[in-house]
């Protein structure tokens, strides 16, 4: 627009219309139409199968964009209503998840029933790993000896103090499909009362916790060294609706899973999915899926 508020087209330079509505160009977009249709019928008489079918996807391309303009079908020269002129191009519209032709990411019926796999995969995996916590006889308010690097009683850095850690909490809603473990944050027991508890916490997986605990034993009897007096509290309760999780509870493991930002690769379905086997392929095989698997 210019400064006298007069509309400038930017494809012919004629006032009163912009390059949506430029008259020239729809004609132009029509004669190439025309062109394009006129070759692949001539490319295809001479036997050249292969460049017919380019012509045939150059004119589409522009009959498409004839539609968008006009509202009318060139193929068919009659005028096409919103919802089908919507239709037509839904036709050509490439889902970013599951790459098939006619529908969205979000109406994409693959997506849909891929998170429903999600959700039951990571029920079973919570029930699993929880069994195997609870074996090891750690839970909340554990506290348990490890090695780790510090100042002795001397003054003297070492690396392989004893040193006890309090099981503060259990990071329940990090336990899904994509990660089947159990996470604890633990604190040095001495540091219980401090007001910034920070730099004295760390996070582990419980099983390396216990192997790190295991070692610190062996080390040790070995050194002929006075264990700290450990407590083992086999208390380890998951929060209401955590062996049951539904899409909702999962949301934030979810958007992890099946991201919507990111390169084309990280947005697409993953070959789990596309290629189902082991526990997948035994869900889908439960939630009466296949038909819709291969």
């Amino acid at each position: 627009m210019s400064y006298n508020g007069t509309v400038t087209c930017s494809h012919c330079y004629q006032s009163g219309h912009n390059k949506r509505k430029c008259p020239s160009l729809t004609e132009e977009i029509k004669g190439r139409y025309a062109g394009a249709t006129s070759m692949a019928a001539k490319e295809r008489a001479a036997g050249n199968e292969n460049d017919a079918t380019w012509y045939d996807d150059r004119a589409e391309r522009f009959r498409q964009q004839y539609l968008k303009r006009t509202k009318i079908d060139l193929a068919t020269g009659e005028k096409v209503t919103n919802k089908a002129s919507k239709a037509a191009r839904m036709k050509n519209v490439t889902c970013g998840y599951c790459k098939e032709r006619g529908h969205t990411r979000r109406t994409c019926q693959h997506v849909k029933r891929d998170k429903q796999i999600f959700v039951e995969e990571t029920r079973r995996m919570r029930i699993a790993a929880l069994e195997s916590a609870r074996k090891t006889g750690i839970g909340l308010g554990s506290m348990l000896p490890i090695r780790s690097t510090g100042y002795d009683v001397d003054g003297e850095w070492r690396r392989d103090i004893l040193t006890l850690r309090y099981v503060q909490s259990v990071l329940w809603d990090e336990c899904h499909a994509n990660r089947p473990i159990l996470i604890v944050k633990h604190i040095d027991a001495r540091k219980l009362g401090a007001s910034n508890q920070s730099p004295y916490t760390a996070r582990d997986q419980l099983t390396k916790l216990v192997q790190a605990n295991d070692a610190a034993l062996r080390y040790a009897d070995a050194e002929g060294q006075d264990l700290p007096v450990s407590s083992l509290v086999p208390t380890l309760d998951p929060p209401k609706g955590w062996l049951q999780p539904t899409e909702q509870s999962l949301e934030k493991a979810i958007k992890q899973a099946f991201p919507t930002a990111g390169n084309e690769y990280q947005k697409s379905r993953k070959y789990d999915f596309s290629y189902p086997s082991g526990i997948t392929k035994e869900i889908i095989k439960d939630l009466g899926l296949t038909e819709h698997y291969d």
